[in-house]
């Protein structure tokens, strides 16, 4: 895949393709950005040529607009979705088993709220580094294990005593690693929020266990699907400058593959400037840059 691609990106191509993938019956791909369209359509392009084997991709194509129109076509895939995974299993998808699924994802996003609240100013107990880690298992696990065994390390983390030093909010492309956040952190400074469905954005209110389990769903994933992007963009907007507003500087992280980011920076940056809010903007890891940005924040 080209460079304009992000490392999960590619990295996520290059594992369909090789013949670690060959047990997937198929692939599903939600339409979340712009990338991980144009990977379900390199993946068909792939099959289509035959010069290489991938799993069958699944597009669950969920528009990137607010309206009535493209809320009724979300709905309407979703049934298709559903109908579709009922044909390769052989067997129904009954309300009772998607009702238990949602109960279950519930009771996990209730433990990442509760690593969300270590890390709140001020007195946070968990750095970002860690945070990455542990939220990031989110995304990779069974969920009744992942709320056991991410239950077990927030009772650990709530017994710590305050971690000090300068607080920082990270805005990046979704890191997919804790890389730009550690070398922050070596610094000196404490990553408290990263706007990011990879850490502070992993979760939000839980989805809805009285209301019909299929609609529920979607509206979850219409109204606040993990995406790069926020929509509409006034409510992330809103989210920034609230994060903003409670930290000692703003770290943009913008390496050369972005095509999201850029467009919100100018805007974002001018809100900090207006508050006289340190921040600082990075297209590749430089400590050295990083460490003189802290070092000019102080101790709050």
């Amino acid at each position: 895949m080209e460079d304009a691609f992000s490392p999960r990106i590619k990295a996520i191509f290059d594992f369909l393709v090789s013949p670690e993938a060959a047990a997937l019956s198929a692939v599903l791909i939600p339409r979340t950005s712009e990338q991980e369209h144009k990977l379900y359509l390199y993946l068909r392009e792939v099959m289509r040529q035959g010069l290489e084997t991938a799993p069958p991709p699944i597009l669950y194509n969920l528009l990137q607009a607010r309206s009535p129109e493209a809320q009724a076509y979300g709905l309407e895939r979703t049934r298709e979705l559903k109908q579709q995974l009922e044909r390769m299993t052989g067997r129904a998808i009954e309300a009772e088993a998607m009702t238990a699924a949602i109960a279950e994802g519930n009771a996990a996003r209730s433990v990442v709220r509760g690593l969300l609240r270590l890390r709140e100013c001020p007195g946070p107990r968990l750095a970002g580094s860690e945070a990455l880690a542990l939220i990031g298992a989110w995304y990779f696990m069974d969920r009744t294990e992942y709320r056991q065994l991410a239950r077990t390390a927030l009772q650990e983390i709530e017994t710590r005593g305050p971690i000090t030093g300068p607080r920082v909010l990270m805005k990046e492309p979704p890191l997919g690693s804790r890389d730009i956040c550690s070398m922050i952190e070596a610094q000196g400074a404490i990553v408290v929020a990263e706007d990011d469905w990879w850490g502070s954005r992993a979760v939000s209110d839980d989805i809805d266990v009285t209301a019909d389990p299929l609609g529920a769903i979607f509206e979850r994933y219409y109204f606040d699907a993990p995406s790069p992007r926020v929509f509409p963009s006034s409510t992330a907007d809103a989210w920034f400058r609230q994060k903003a507003q409670e930290v000692d500087g703003v770290v943009f992280y913008l390496p050369e593959e972005d095509d999201t980011l850029g467009w919100d920076y100018p805007r974002l940056r001018n809100f900090l400037d207006e508050r006289a809010i340190p921040h600082l903007m990075l297209r590749t890891a430089s400590s050295e840059r990083a460490g003189a940005f802290v070092k000019g924040l102080g101790h709050g």
